[in-house]
């Protein structure tokens, strides 16, 4: 047996092993709450949530947005994001889930960011 389709096999699986220690870093944050992501010291600033309560039947799904405030080293944003837009992924962070909401019931929200990486 020659060693052409072991090499082979090492040259197709080693990407795959190179990309399963790569995943995304995560931080769930409530309003006023600063904490770490990768290299970016993430606060929460605000967020409006008018999505629809687990236990209600509504019209529409409604959106979650939130007002955050990203520094990377002397470079500070001051961003928008919205739980289902993919067109955050620019930015290097966005919003991968939030706590769900019961109908009369006021609960405080936390919203959980991800670096996309």
């Amino acid at each position: 047996m020659t060693s052409l389709p072991l090499t082979l096999l090492r040259r197709a699986l080693l990407p795959l092993a190179l990309l399963g220690g790569a995943h995304a870093s995560t931080l769930d944050l409530k309003v006023g709450q600063t904490g770490k992501l990768g290299d970016a010291t993430v606060t929460l600033l605000r967020t409006q949530d008018s999505r629809c309560p687990m236990n209600a039947r509504c019209i529409q799904a409604g959106d979650l947005i939130t007002s955050v405030l990203v520094r990377q080293g002397s470079r500070v944003r001051l961003l928008r994001l919205k739980l289902s837009d993919t067109t955050a992924q620019s930015t290097g962070l966005h919003i991968s889930g939030a706590t769900a909401s019961m109908a009369g019931q006021r609960l405080p929200l936390t919203v959980t960011f991800s670096d996309g990486h």
